[in-house]
């Protein structure tokens, strides 16, 4: 009866650091990363602009998709490359047809360049946005942003895009 009192507990205690082994969230997260492949920034083909100038330099609008599909997340990503610092870049989504509220944007900022000088590297913005489904096949968007600058300037453009229901 003692030996399998202790058969028992070795059993238990191989299982106990089996499961506790195969739980390890690193090698998890690394096999996640290394089966989404990165997605590549693009203009949309219905989108009204990809760019625009604002206050001494070019500001550019890109999406991880090419098509917008309703209650399907995407990430936005907005680049300014100029002379001035953004501090920060606010913003958000209105439909056009069918008023469905407005969708706020949070855009972190993941790159930012600190000197003003000719070889800067662009200061970026980005975010995940998610849009409602509507009863139209297709939903035409406004996206208004505004761009608070370093001298606590701020300047607002608005494009359009469009989605589809999935």
């Amino acid at each position: 009866m003692i030996n399998i009192r202790k058969l028992t507990k070795t059993i238990l205690l191989i299982a106990l650091t089996t499961s506790l082994a195969a739980c390890n969230g690193e090698s998890t997260d690394a096999s996640k990363k290394s089966k989404q492949p990165e997605r590549k920034m693009q203009c949309l083909e219905q989108q009204s602009q990809c760019y625009f100038e604002l206050e001494h330099g070019r500001v550019e609008v890109l999406f991880d998709v090419n098509k917008i599909l309703a209650e399907q997340a995407f990430n936005i990503s907005v680049s300014y490359n100029g002379t001035n610092h953004i501090e920060a870049v606010t913003g958000y989504m209105e439909g056009v047809e069918m008023f469905m509220g407005k969708i706020p944007l949070f855009l972190e900022n993941i790159a930012s360049s600190a000197s003003s000088s000719l070889n800067q590297k662009p200061q970026i913005f980005q975010g995940e946005v998610l849009v409602g489904s509507c009863s139209a096949e297709t939903m035409t968007w406004k996206i208004w942003l505004t761009f608070t600058m370093a001298d606590q300037q701020t300047h607002s453009k608005m494009l359009t895009i469009v989605s589809h229901r999935s």
